[in-house]
């Protein structure tokens, strides 16, 4: 029987949960039926819009749709059940602003990588692989845009000219809603309502059916920097997430709409809770210590920045009598710089690969992160061993900032409050002789 586009069925498969649900195999592409086989939509998110699709099967476990073509492999529809849904409850839930589908079960799992050749490049053919994490699938429609012909009203004068229409101006309903379709935010709340990670997303092209992943993530901390981070800057990664229950809101504009996901650790590793949790502990107690010292790089930079404002003042007064002041704010400078030194090491400003004589004691948090999350094992004496380096390196950077401020600091803000850097002058009074 020929289907659509002038194309012969290969093969066909009904859901065994959902029966409204069929999916249709054809020479030329796949379609999919909510409605039991009446009507027909070509599927072409990530399946090639004209290949022969001959044989189709669900896996009973994971719900995936598993597809065998001729001539491009197999292809995988990663949980089919948002589908199920829609045939279920009906297609109006495509024409929603935003509905969050019930997400299934994520798991945080151990990978490893394969065996055989380690860096293939373009010589080995690699499939794509299900992204790790939370696959979360979405409804999304944007809000088309209306162009709005002014209202008008006119009135005909006898044996004159018909007068320009007025505009009428409409006033607008309170209940009216409004979408903004620039953004797009899930939020991620623990059991005890805490807000642990907000994700940004560009909105997708495609209105109706979308997905995305979350990495089972928490919200991190940022490091020490000398430069200020952007005001738009994506919020960071931190600590993987334990097992449990969390809730998903999804916001569009000022629509939202919520639902759960269940996390669970790697079924593979049944006494893995007591080690995730020590692990995660311990990323917490490093991620305390990150945060101190990008703290302490933060009143640097607004030290600096003070110190910059004032030798620009005093070159634009341009006075014999702030000499003194100007010396000290250049060496004032130049000490916090020294100080950024030896928190983050010295800037190399040279091009191509460069090393430092020594690391960097703001180096050693990030090592101790790195170890931390690179195994599921119980804590190991070299796991204790690099974290109790970057506390005492963590010390050590502290003890310097708190120094700075308690001394130098401290006497060149004692000077610099005794400068007049006043905008005003005085002037003579003016006489003609």
């Amino acid at each position: 029987a020929q289907v659509g586009e002038n194309s012969y069925t290969l093969s066909v498969i009904q859901d065994p949960v959902e029966r409204k649900l069929l999916f249709l195999g054809t020479e030329n592409g796949l379609f999919v039926s909510l409605d039991e086989g009446k009507s027909y939509t070509k599927w072409t998110s990530g399946y090639p819009a004209s290949v022969s699709t001959m044989d189709m099967v669900i896996h009973p476990r994971e719900h995936d749709l598993v597809i065998g073509t001729f001539g491009r492999a197999i292809y995988v529809l990663d949980d089919i059940r948002p589908l199920r849904e829609m045939a279920k409850g009906g297609t109006q839930t495509l024409n929603k602003t935003v509905h969050l589908f019930t997400p299934p079960d994520a798991y945080s799992v151990e990978t490893m990588g394969p065996e055989g050749v380690l860096f293939s490049g373009t010589g080995m053919f690699s499939g794509e692989n299900r992204p790790l994490g939370a696959l979360i699938s979405y409804v999304i429609n944007k809000p088309e845009e209306k162009k709005e012909e002014p209202k008008t009203s006119a009135k005909s004068k006898r044996g004159g000219k018909t007068p320009e229409p007025t505009p009428v101006k409409e006033e607008k309903k309170e209940d009216d809603k409004k979408v903004n379709s620039d953004s797009l935010t899930l939020e991620i709340f623990n059991a005890s309502g805490e807000k642990i990670r907000t994700l940004k997303r560009k909105v997708p092209e495609d209105n109706g059916l979308n997905r995305m992943i979350w990495n089972l993530d928490e919200k991190g901390v940022r490091g020490p920097s000398r430069n200020k981070p952007h005001d738009n800057a994506s919020e960071l990664s931190g600590a993987s997430v334990l097992a449990g229950t969390y809730k998903l809101r999804m916001t569009f504009g000022d629509q939202k709409d919520s639902t759960t996901i269940n996390v669970k650790l790697d079924p593979r590793f049944p006494n893995d809770a007591a080690n995730m949790q020590a692990r995660y502990n311990r990323t917490k107690e490093i991620e305390n210590l990150r945060s101190l010292i990008s703290t302490a790089t933060e009143r640097l930079r607004e030290s600096r920045e003070i110190v910059t404002d004032f030798e620009k003042r005093m070159k634009e007064a341009n006075r014999d009598d702030l000499k003194e002041a100007m010396d000290k704010t250049k060496a004032m400078k130049d000490t916090i710089n020294k100080v950024f030194d030896y928190i983050l090491g010295t800037e190399d400003k040279r091009q191509g690969i460069t090393s430092t004589e020594y690391p960097a004691p703001s180096s050693f948090i990030n090592t101790a992160m790195f170890y931390t999350n690179s195994s599921r094992d119980p804590l190991s004496a070299r796991d204790n061993v690099v974290f109790k380096h970057a506390e005492e390196k963590t010390q050590g950077m502290l003890e310097r900032v708190n120094k700075f401020y308690q001394i130098q600091w401290l006497a060149y803000r004692t000077m610099m409050e005794k400068v007049s850097l006043s905008p005003f002058k005085d002037y003579e009074p003016l006489n003609k002789n």
